[in-house]
């Protein structure tokens, strides 16, 4: 049978069989069953049980496909695996990787072990034979599958602490468990050769995995060079896959030629080879999106071709057999992976609410334990395939039932965000209010909401409003006057952005209430006259001048003309979007480390206000607004990567905090978390305490002492403390030493007795308030009252108010805010801006 013809005729009859496994795994996803179940039953279905399109004889001359699959399935274990993207929560990932890992093998070894005596293909053996099988069996059970995991993360939108442990354990768990396999097949091997296990022996195997890491290694540099060859793409996938197929051709003339030449056999585990080159590629070399590319474009045809053979090539007399034993192993490897998540979890500080659910993310196995249970049937084939047939009934069980219990806890743990969902809240900017109700305005309020805004039209004209209200598209509000009663009934202060197309004095009241009472800095003006051009500039508004947009617009299709059809959403399944920066695991990266969809460019990124033009060297900060080119799907993906979870992260740097202080109290560790790790969360609950702070308005001028009346008398009720206490303390802070930094600001400061509180008073004076002679008229004061264990955030607010105080916009927006409320927003958008 080594005739090429043969070879060619069993290589023509799979593409037909393949190409309907492709079909029919479609079908199977209609119907909310994993695709690769459709593969493997096509296959079951043409294989040499039931039609017999593929036959016995031509799964073994089809090795070469299996070996070519598994060279591919540990070169995306690899690349999956980024270093960079596990940090933040890698204390979690850890505890869990080896709580998983230590149950699942232990226990699913041991079940093997037990159920020897009714395993047919076990039932003879001896039982150094039966432990060795074991030992393969358990390491295969510890398998995850992050394609699987990856896909319902993408399909419910889902963010936040339990999915990102949950994906960084699934993807480490790959590279472990493929080293962990090729340790045990070393000792299967010498079990079941009768090679004494002594000092020798782990020589021979802590020598073959240094070669296996030294031939992975000179891989990763081989899959470098063919990726910087300036070939063709298909040219470039064949090089690649040739190579990890190489890596088992010649993993398997080592094999023999030691076993001929030597006194013992040098095994080489070639998945762990081609993994450990890919994640050298992966993570130090400048070819990890070139990588990912060329993997992600051949994927759909290997996972067809591999899947289809495997089932093809399982032996359904010995499932026929042992289904129940299948059965059985799939309960104890979910019962395992509960108390290995559990005992894990808490070790490593998660919530009883976190661990009792953690365990249902992990069930799901796919690819790597397909490939390893394939793998074994190819280094053992006296009984190989009976072994893999069982397995791969486990594996086929744990991907129905895993996906769904992983959707499952990720609705519990409160991190899915469906599309109906989170479709006002992805961008950040999905409210906004139009003023002026004339064609335009209807045009621009339909293609907004078509892209998932929440939009109101505002009119004067109140009259018209109401006949329209019933039959437009959009909701359509009467404006009866320009007054901050009108703008607050329509939701202004809410809206992220306003867009004016009334008269240039109508317009400019509307953008001057928003500016002074409610702070929105997206204001969009349709200018009428360039005479009010500087007046709006002043109030920061974007402005569309009709008179020469037309032409600036015709000038780009002219010079470029892709650019202005993406600018105008005329290029089909691609938009043009801008969003904002607020993972704060995402800090410092450099563009090029990013894992982003394949289809997507970053085009700009836009920092205090200047465009920066981005390279993939590139590094992005919080509060950075990036401007992004892609398909609405991958653009959706993308703003959830970008766009944390502030709840999630607060309670878990609360509980981070918690268990540093008990563990170590270290001042250095310390000072570094509160710099690297509580950044974001830190602005983050500035702004609430500044939306909840209380303001006092001060009509007149007066003493510091009478000041200080009044802020207590206004700070007891929210602190607790009687307010002769906070006077007392108020006025000793200020004779110990004076609060006022500048003649026109004073910052006061105290200290209370309690726990976990802080609370601020914003105040303001026209007239001016005399704290001394050297600060005769205070107009704007900050009083921050705390207990002794925030000193940390204390000292984080006052640099906080300091920064804010000394931009060049602070003392104008402060004198001219109409309302508490636009007091707030001053301080709020100006820290902001300090940020950036």
């Amino acid at each position: 049978m080594d005739n090429p013809t043969y070879i060619l005729v069993f290589i023509s009859g799979f593409a037909i069989v393949s190409l309907a496994a492709k079909q029919i795994g479609a079908f199977f996803a209609k119907a909310n069953l994993p695709l690769i179940s459709g593969f493997l039953f096509t296959g079951v279905i043409a294989g040499p049980y039931l039609l017999g399109l593929i036959s016995a004889e031509a799964t073994r001359h089809l090795r070469f496909v299996d070996e070519i699959a598994l060279a591919f399935i540990a070169f995306a274990a690899g690349n999956e695996l980024f270093l960079r993207e596990l940090r933040g929560r890698f204390r979690s990932i850890r505890y869990m990787t080896v709580g998983l890992v230590s149950c699942t093998f232990v226990l699913g070894s041991l079940a093997v072990f037990l159920m020897a005596d009714i395993i047919p293909f076990m039932k003879p053996m001896q039982d150094s034979h039966r432990f060795a099988i074991s030992l393969l069996a358990g390491a295969i059970l510890v398998a995850r599958s992050p394609s699987s995991a990856i896909a319902v993360v993408n399909e419910l939108r889902a963010k936040g602490p339990f999915t990102k442990t949950a994906l960084g354990v699934t993807v480490i768990m790959d590279v472990v468990v493929i080293t962990l396999f090729a340790v045990n097949v070393a000792i299967a091997d010498a079990l079941l050769t009768q090679m004494p296990v002594d000092i020798r022996f782990m020589i021979l195997l802590i020598a073959e995995l240094a070669l296996s890491v030294g031939a992975g290694y000179l891989l990763g540099k081989l899959i470098q060079t063919i990726l910087s060859l300036s070939l063709k793409k298909a040219m470039k996938t064949a090089m690649l896959l040739l190579s990890g197929y190489g890596v088992f051709v010649l993993a398997e003339n080592i094999r023999h030629a030691s076993h001929t030449h030597l006194p013992f056999e040098l095994v080489l585990e070639p998945l762990l080879i081609c993994m450990i080159g890919s994640f050298i590629t992966t993570n130090y070399s400048h070819y990890r999106a070139e990588l990912m590319k060329t993997l992600h474009g051949i994927a759909p045809a290997i996972y067809i071709a591999f899947f289809t053979l495997t089932g093809a090539s399982l032996a359904l007399d010995v499932l026929a057999q042992s289904w129940p034993i299948a059965l059985a192993l799939f309960f104890i490897r979910m019962a395992a992976i509960f108390a290995g998540a559990f005992v894990s979890g808490s070790l490593a500080g998660e919530s009883f609410s976190f661990n009792r659910m953690s365990w249902m993310a992990f069930i799901t196995q796919a690819g790597v334990g397909l490939g390893l249970a394939k793998g074994i049937t190819v280094a053992f084939p006296e009984w190989g395939t009976a072994f893999a047939t069982i397995i791969i009934a486990v594996i086929v069980l744990n991907q129905i039932v895993g996906p769904p219990l992983f959707k499952w806890a990720i609705h519990l743990a409160g991190e899915a965000h469906p599309r109906a969902e989170t479709q006002a809240h992805d961008t950040g900017i999905r409210d906004a209010v139009i003023f002026g109700l004339e064609g335009q305005s209807l045009a621009l309020a339909g293609l907004l909401k078509s892209n998932g805004w929440e939009v109101r039209i505002a009119t004067p004209q109140v009259q018209y409003a109401e006949q329209m209200a019933d039959d437009a598209e959009v909701e359509i509000c009467p404006l009866p006057d320009m007054t901050i009663s009108a703008l607050s009934t329509l939701g202004v202060g809410q809206a992220e952005a306003i867009v004016t197309m009334l008269s240039d004095e109508e317009n400019y009241q509307i953008c001057e209430l928003a500016y002074e009472h409610y702070g929105i800095q997206n204001m969009i003006v349709r200018l009428n006259s360039r005479t009010y051009l500087k007046r709006f500039h002043e109030l920061g508004a974007l402005i569309v001048d009709p008179s020469t947009a037309i032409v600036s617009l015709l000038d780009q299709f002219v010079r470029s003309p892709s650019a202005a059809s993406l600018l105008l959403g005329q290029e089909q399944d691609r938009d043009v979007i801008e969003f904002e920066l607020r993972n704060r695991d995402l800090h410092r990266f450099a563009i090029r480390d990013l894992h982003l969809p394949l289809d997507l460019h970053i085009l700009s990124v836009r920092r205090r206000g200047q465009l920066l033009v981005s390279g993939g060297f590139t590094r992005l900060r919080l509060r950075d607004w990036v401007t992004v080119v892609g398909s609405p799907e991958s653009l959706q993906q993308m703003m959830l990567k970008f766009d944390a979870s502030r709840e999630h992260e607060t309670l878990h740097l609360v509980e981070r905090a918690t268990s540093r202080e008990l563990a170590t109290g270290s001042l250095k560790t310390e000072v570094r978390a509160i710099h690297d790790e509580k950044q974001d969360v830190q602005g983050t609950r500035f702004d609430h305490l500044i939306r909840d702070s209380v303001v006092l308005d001060i009509p007149h001028a007066i003493s510091c002492e009478d000041f200080f009346d009044r802020a207590a008398e206004a700070l007891s009720p929210k602190i607790g403390s009687p307010p002769d206490e906070l006077l007392q303390l108020l006025l000793e802070r200020e004779k110990e030493s004076g609060t006022a930094l500048r003649p026109d600001l004073a910052i006061p400061h105290i200290i209370i007795e309690g726990e976990h509180t802080l609370e601020i008073l914003l105040a303001r004076c026209r007239e001016g308030i005399h704290f001394s002679e050297l600060a005769p008229r205070v107009q704007a004061v900050f009083v921050l009252a705390g207990t002794r264990d925030e000193r940390n955030y204390h000292l984080y607010v006052l640099s906080a108010i300091a920064r804010i105080v000394q931009a060049g916009q602070f003392e104008k927006r402060w004198l001219n805010a109409r309302s508490s409320k636009a007091l707030q927003n001053v301080v709020r958008q100006l820290r902001v801006k300090q940020c950036r």
